[in-house]
């Protein structure tokens, strides 16, 4: 986590230093950043809070049948379903993965649960019908779920063959 908001931190100044020298609009850029960052952080604070809660609530013989790397193909299946019903933003859901991870979740379930989350999401459904169509949706859904299954698996063999 240091390594990544150390790299960012870089490529912040390196624009604003880029922005001052080219446009003079680095001020604009850097008040349009705060007023994400107060209009978001609350949704954050209460992503980590949440993320924390899960760490500590989720028992430990729950992780070990259906979340770890014991749990083989059921995780896998576990994990794609259960990203499909996690109808949240990436705001909230990267932290909830990474609490899931810090219980002892294995490889393959937390790469189905991101395809998951990623492919067959519920929330967007309405959009998506209302935009694209129900036969667009349901051909997607179709779709996506052995895509999804397929990622936890390949993770799943990966992370008992090499890893």
């Amino acid at each position: 986590m240091t390594q990544t908001t150390i790299i960012l931190s870089i490529a912040a100044l390196i624009l604003v230093f880029l922005n001052a020298k080219k446009t003079g609009r680095h001020y604009q850029g850097l008040k349009s950043g705060l007023k994400q960052l107060i209009k978001t952080a609350p949704l954050i604070i209460g992503a980590f809070l949440l993320a924390g809660i899960i760490e500590v609530l989720i028992p430990s013989e729950f992780v070990k049948n259906w979340l770890s790397r014991e749990a083989g193909i059921k995780g896998v299946v576990f994990g794609s379903f259960g990203g499909m019903l996690l109808g949240i933003g990436p705001y909230a859901f990267f932290p909830v993965v990474s609490s899931i991870l810090a219980t002892g979740a294995g490889l393959g379930t937390l790469v189905s649960l991101i395809a998951g989350w990623c492919l067959l999401n519920l929330s967007r459904m309405s959009y998506e019908t209302a935009f694209l169509g129900v036969k667009f949706f349901t051909l997607k859904l179709i779709l996506s779920i052995p895509l999804s299954l397929m990622a936890g698996f390949i993770a799943y063999f990966l992370e008992i063959t090499i890893l």
